[in-house]
């Protein structure tokens, strides 16, 4: 099925391989929208390309490598035409989980280089077709930046990829105010459990194996077992596609579009008490040390 990209807004969207960012990819492009998609594969996105012909523009890069990221950057221009993008959906992510206290310090600074500081990346690579640039020719485009639940609520064993997402936070509210000065609206999509491989990924069976030889083995098998429970509470990606679209075509978007509002109750919870409320949710109770500072 072959598309013409004649005068359709372009949405550029990071990591569109498979999950949310799929999901966000494919519902741009049913509804008239031309999709500059990143991997960091080809084969990961050949069958957007077979399906949705030259509505589809596959972009190969990592978002932590500079070179890859300024060859896009010309060839999103080069198509564009002198056009400019309606919006960039900064979804690309990776996530690790383990006890700080001995997670191994590449995955935690691997987490912050993608989350982070490729979002970042990306962002300051593509703001000049946002429009953010004198005498831009075109209207000033959005910044839709998915972030998570977990980057106002920090569960144990999630610490560096709350981390993470607690700088998307931040970086989404200071790019926000920054950024009005080129009329560019910045949003954040903050979502809880979402089925998508991502997730997959942090049920599966190897993270069993990890950590059974320190103090952490019986909370660590618990939260794991509690993350497969919650397979089956994982909310769908329409959850998120809807919210990205509303940020995308909204007069007045929304800053922020929290999807999983159970976890709010604690930015109103005395922080001891919601410690508890979380080992008693995640079955977390051997964590809690009746030992005490002399």
């Amino acid at each position: 099925m072959t598309h013409s990209i004649t005068a359709k807004p372009a949405v550029l969207v990071t990591g569109v391989s498979s999950g949310i960012g799929l999901a966000i990819a494919e519902d741009l492009l049913q509804r008239g929208y031309q999709v500059f998609g990143s991997a960091r594969r080809a084969a990961d996105v050949e069958h957007l390309g077979e399906r949705w012909g030259s509505a589809f523009v596959a972009l190969l890069f990592d978002v932590t490598d500079a070179t890859a990221l300024q060859q896009a950057h010309a060839q999103v221009e080069a198509a564009l035409a002198g056009r400019g993008l309606a919006a960039l959906v900064n979804n690309a992510g990776v996530s690790f989980s383990g006890p700080l206290a001995y997670q191994p310090m590449d995955e935690i600074r691997q987490t912050f280089e993608v989350n982070v500081f490729g979002l970042l990346a990306v962002t300051q690579t593509f703001l000049p077709l946002l429009g953010a640039r004198p005498g831009a020719p075109h209207a000033p485009g959005r910044i839709v930046n998915i972030s998570s639940v977990s980057g106002g609520i920090t569960v144990p064993f999630m610490g560096a990829y709350s981390g993470a997402k607690h700088a998307v936070e931040a970086f989404t509210q200071g790019l926000r105010r920054e950024l009005k000065l080129y009329g560019i609206e910045v949003s954040a999509i903050e979502p809880g459990f979402i089925r998508s491989r991502l997730f997959e990924k942090a049920v599966q069976a190897e993270p069993f194996a990890r950590y059974t030889d320190t103090d952490y083995a019986a909370a660590w098998r618990q939260f794991n077992e509690s993350l497969r429970s919650q397979e089956n509470n994982a909310k769908q990606a329409e959850v998120v596609t809807r919210a990205v679209r509303h940020a995308i075509e909204a007069h007045t978007p929304r800053t922020r579009y929290p999807l999983d509002g159970i976890w709010r109750i604690g930015w109103l919870l005395p922080d001891r008490l919601f410690d508890r409320l979380i080992f008693k949710a995640l079955g977390l109770s051997g964590l809690l040390s009746t030992k005490r500072a002399p």
